[in-house]
């Protein structure tokens, strides 16, 4: 074994004067200089005239942008559209959810009910208490036991992580699992918390009246199980809600307690009373089958995805603050294949015996899996003593030995295959996803001859235009087409789109000419009206959205009324009818005169809107004339008929609005399959936390330089970097660091509205149409507001008259938010004058035990470079 230890201070040369005064406002930027020789003569030769007309053109577009956001600025109700709109895949699935819970209760409370009307005779103490309160608490049970059933399938990682390039992946937002499985542990808590307040009422108030059969009920066996449950559920949901104020390890270990209380659920209606004369509805029924599918998933993890491995390098990184950071690199098993954004767990049998998650900063085809840990917590937490077994002078072979990994799991950041260009930003160690996007993407570059590769993007271009050209020929509703057959006019397929976005462009150009203030606000006026025309479909998505939450409604109000044994009044009925026509009809518009008819699903719809009038007719045979119900039979043919028009209102819903044929278009084996372009844009609080991770991003652009030189490596990957930390001196110790680096260093707030608009000019400018990502990696706070940028971005873009550039947005969130302590950081020594040349921000160790055996040719230079 090769063992070798380094040990490397950064130091530079003092801050040139007047560099503080400039970060206090903001303005520093420190842009790379290149370093090689070829760099040099390429950049002299190359024609600086195309890029002085390119940021003209670029700078024209970018003032219309800027005018038409200064003048159409959105309302707070279509802000609100907006984030609607783009939060509509998880908004869908909460809208399902919580219809779906009232169906149940709904269902099993009217069986109450009957029972209660039958039983309870009418001179009763408090009658309408034991009518009204026994079906409210029995709905209730049912619909936390709809939650028990639930919750199992968003903790099945492995299944979760198979799933997320399928249809479920479409409809569903499974890279929010987590989200949804907070989501649905908070509404199990919610109900139950709210029934065990109405019951100890009901009782207690029944009890106080000398109704000693309701007192007794407070010892009984299914009380005591009752109070258990309650207990495990308090606690889960304690801890769950301080999950960032507690160690790790105490919170996983109390987390599973969860699987106690199901176990004491099943027990809960086994009670003496099931167990001899009385009929229970009985809660296993409910969870068992979601149960032990989550310990075939768990099994499936242990037994097929979990690996032993090496170490083959690492590096202690410990910040003048405090801060430390170990990079951790590990052989990769051949078995394991990952994507970009995805996650793994570790263990170390010599700190303790729990599987840790961190993500993946390696790229997908690398030979070796790279961690970037951050060392917090108390004195004998995991990465604590991580760090000490990395960072003590001995051979630490033992852990090369007892390193274990299990996964990937997690969701893919990015499908680059389906999208030409991706603008990834990450906030703090959010950038660790994104990092594995980006080595992807330059090991794919280094794999090229840049030549060839830029030759054919162009040739590409070309073609996509060409196929897009003729989809749009072919776009429009069956309605709008079959118009036009009947008419012999092919151009009634075209809309007024194209017309409407013109007519703004031409507005808001001469608007700067009008000096009349009444022909301004003439102008503006009609601006503002046409805008709301050009965005109006924003409405008409987000009201789609509505669609299959009310076909959720029919389906279930269907399958509960015709099973259940209770005698419906007749106009319970008649509302399903007039329920069931109105959803049809929904469906009908939104296929027929709506949806653009491009394949054979579109067609399908047609079929099924045409059946719609005989199967209802069928029903109200059934339900009016017969006075009856449906038989299981045809209960299930209603199931799949309503069920097939709410998946494919689900799927349109919330699926992008416009399809990349990126994909169809790239030959087999051609080097323009690739990603034209990925700028990454990463953003941190802490100047010491930059000095960490940089030498990493630079030894891969830097390879990507000296093989592409620099301006075709501009043009295939840009990266920048904004450092906000408060401590003007920890940014001037970064910029004495990384000042002549070959990328952008910004000692300021990213503008996330410019950034994002910044990448649609340059898809404007350098291509008739685009269809971009931008992904995110961070808390989801800021998610919202990248999102909610990218929307009003969208919409310059449309009434601009820029529609045929698009991008869609993904972002990950995994973890919690960091403590306030963690975020802030100590500030950084200032030493004395005379030590200052000696001192940097970091001091780092790096050891390399050995070197994987890499499968491209470029490879070795990366691996060299990143221990430098």
């Amino acid at each position: 074994m090769n063992n070798t230890r380094s040990k490397v201070r950064y130091s530079r040369a003092p801050s040139p004067p007047g560099l503080e005064e400039a970060i206090s406002d903001g303005t520093v930027k420190a842009k790379g200089k290149s370093s090689s020789h070829a760099e040099k003569v390429f950049e002299e030769v190359c024609n600086t005239d195309s890029e002085t007309d390119e940021d003209s053109t670029i700078s024209d577009i970018g003032e219309l942008f800027n005018k038409a956001r200064h003048l159409l600025c959105p309302t707070a109700f279509h802000r609100q559209i907006t984030y609607l709109y783009a939060e509509r895949k998880l908004m869908v699935f909460f809208l399902v959810h919580l219809v779906s819970t009232l169906v149940i209760w709904s269902h099993f409370a009217l069986r109450k009910l009957d029972v209660q009307l039958a039983n309870v005779p009418e001179t009763a103490n408090r009658y309408w208490w034991k009518i009204i309160a026994p079906p409210l608490e029995f709905g209730s049970m049912h619909a936390i036991l709809f939650q028990m059933s639930l919750i199992p399938l968003t903790m099945a990682r492995y299944t979760i992580s198979s799933l997320c390039d399928s249809f479920l992946g479409k409809i569903l937002p499974l890279n929010r699992s987590l989200r949804m499985h907070i989501h649905l542990g908070y509404t199990m808590i919610t109900i139950v918390f709210w029934a065990v307040i109405f019951f100890f009422v009901f009782f207690g108030v029944l009890c106080s009246d000398g109704e000693q059969a309701f007192c007794e009920k407070f010892t009984e066996e299914i009380m005591i199980t009752g109070y258990c449950i309650l207990a495990f559920l308090l606690l889960v949901g304690l801890t769950s809600y301080f999950r960032h104020s507690i160690p790790y390890e105490i919170f996983y270990a109390l987390h599973h307690a969860v699987f106690i209380m199901y176990f004491v659920t099943i027990a809960h209606t086994l009670d003496i009373e099931a167990r001899t004369v009385k009929e229970r509805s009985q809660t296993f029924k409910w969870f068992t089958s979601t149960l032990l599918f989550y310990f075939c998933d768990r099994a499936a993890m242990h037994l097929n995805h979990k690996y032993q491995t090496k170490v083959t390098g690492s590096s202690t990184v410990a910040g003048t603050n405090g801060s430390r950071m170990i990079i951790l690199k590990l052989k990769k098993p051949i078995l394991f294949q990952f994507k970009a954004g995805q996650y793994a767990c570790l263990r170390i049998d010599d700190i303790d015996n729990h599987w840790h998650p961190f993500s993946i900063a390696s790229s997908p085809n690398a030979e070796e899996l790279e961690f970037y840990i951050e060392v917090h917590g108390k004195k004998k937490s995991w990465t604590i003593q991580l760090w000490d077994m990395l960072s003590e002078e001995k051979d630490i072979s033992n852990i090369r030995k007892f390193v274990e990994v299990m996964g990937p799991y997690g969701t893919s950041l990015a499908k680059t295959e389906e999208y030409s260009h991706i603008l990834s930003l990450g906030s703090g160690t959010g950038i660790v996803p994104v990092l594995s996007l980006f080595k992807q993407h330059v090991r794919k570059m280094l794999s090229l001859d840049p030549i060839r590769y830029l030759q054919e993007l162009e040739h590409r271009e070309i073609r996509l235009n060409r196929v897009q050209l003729e989809m749009d020929k072919r776009k429009g509703c069956i309605a709008k087409k079959v118009y036009a057959i009947c008419r012999s006019n092919q151009q009634v397929v075209i809309g007024n789109q194209d017309k409407l976005e013109a007519s703004i462009r031409k507005d808001l150009i001469r608007h700067d000419e009008l000096f009349n203030l009444s022909d301004i606000r003439t102008n503006m006026a009609g601006l503002r009206k046409k805008a709301d025309q050009s965005t109006r479909s924003l409405y008409g998505i987000v009201l789609l959205c509505l669609a299959p939450v009310f076909g959720v409604v029919v389906l279930g109000l269907t399958i509960s009324w015709n099973t259940t044994e209770v005698d419906l009044a007749p106009g319970m009925f008649v509302a399903l009818e007039v329920i069931t026509v109105l959803f049809q009809a929904i469906f009908g518009f939104a296929s027929l005169c709506v949806w653009d008819s491009t394949s054979i699903s579109n067609y399908i719809d047609l079929v099924f809107c045409l059946v719609a009038p005989f199967a209802d007719w069928y029903w109200f045979i059934v339900y009016e004339l017969r006075g009856a119900k449906l038989s299981p039979d045809e209960v299930i043919l209603a199931s799949i008929f309503h069920g097939y028009m709410t998946l494919r209102l689900w799927s349109r819903a919330v699926s992008p609005r416009h399809k990349t044929w990126k994909k169809h278009v790239d030959a087999t084996g051609s080097a323009a399959a690739n990603l034209n372009c990925l700028e990454m844009i990463w953003t941190t609080r802490s100047a010491s936390q930059a000095s960490k991770i940089l030498p990493d991003i630079l030894s891969h652009y830097n390879a990507l330089v000296a093989a592409w030189g620099s301006h075709n490596a501009h043009k295939v990957c840009r990266v920048s970097v904004y450092v906000t930390d408060p401590d003007l001196y920890a940014c001037t110790l970064l910029d004495q660091e990384f000042g002549s680096c070959g990328i952008k260093i910004i000692y300021g707030r990213l503008d996330i509205p410019r950034s994002i608009q910044d990448h649609t000019l340059r898809m404007i400018d350098s291509h008739r149409r685009s269809y971009s990502l931008l992904a995110f990696c961070g808390s989801p706070k800021l998610a919202h507001e990248i999102h909610r940028s990218k929307i009003s971005n969208d919409m310059i873009t449309a009434i601009t008259g820029h529609k045929k550039h698009q991008m869609e947005f993904v972002s990950e969130s995994y973890g919690g938010p960091p403590s306030k302590s963690k975020l802030e950081g100590k500030a950084q020594t200032r030493p004395d004058d005379e030590n200052k040349q000696d001192f940097g921000l970091n001091s780092r160790s790096d050891v390399r035990y050995e070197s994987p055996n890499n499968s491209f040719s470029d490879s070795k230079t990366l691996d060299d470079m990143s221990f430098i």
